[in-house]
């Protein structure tokens, strides 16, 4: 069983049935036969939140629902010292304060990155697992930090 992590977005496309979860879903497949979904909780507070925002009706949330029984959660922890460093590392590297593993800065400008982001990096980092998305949010921490895979 491999572990792989989620961006919010993926999971949004799965509960909606879209092409692209539909890809999403055909990946993790591929990925695995029996991956283990990990997931950081505060893409469950966005979830949560988008759903509410959405209006999504008591089926769909029942769907959401059942997905997230389904995966393993990253909390944030305070004693999770190698959490909380995979975190400050990423974000000093994104504005390019530190270089990466390989003493290289980033290229280019500095990235700035959402603070969920942040979260959701950080745990793919902290387990070493693959990050799948469908945005490009992570693009600049692949093949540095993450090996971000991501479906269009």
């Amino acid at each position: 069983m491999k572990n792989i992590v989620l961006d919010t977005c993926v999971i949004i496309h799965i509960i909606r049935q879209s092409i692209t979860g539909q890809k999403c879903m055909a990946l993790l497949r591929e990925f695995d036969a029996n991956v283990n979904i990990i997931i950081s909780v505060v893409t469950k507070g966005e979830l949560e939140s988008f759903a509410k925002q959405q209006g999504w009706k008591q089926a769909k949330i029942n769907v959401l629902t059942h997905f997230l029984t389904q995966v393993t959660y990253i909390d944030i922890e305070n004693a999770d010292k190698r959490l909380l460093d995979s975190y400050a590392y990423i974000d000093a590297f994104s504005k390019r304060k530190v270089p990466d593993a390989h003493g290289n800065l980033k290229n280019g400008a500095a990235h700035k990155m959402g603070k969920n982001d942040l979260w959701i990096a950080a745990a793919a980092h902290t387990i070493n697992a693959p990050l799948v998305t469908a945005d490009g949010d992570f693009d600049h921490l692949n093949g540095t930090f993450l090996n971000v895979m991501k479906v269009a």
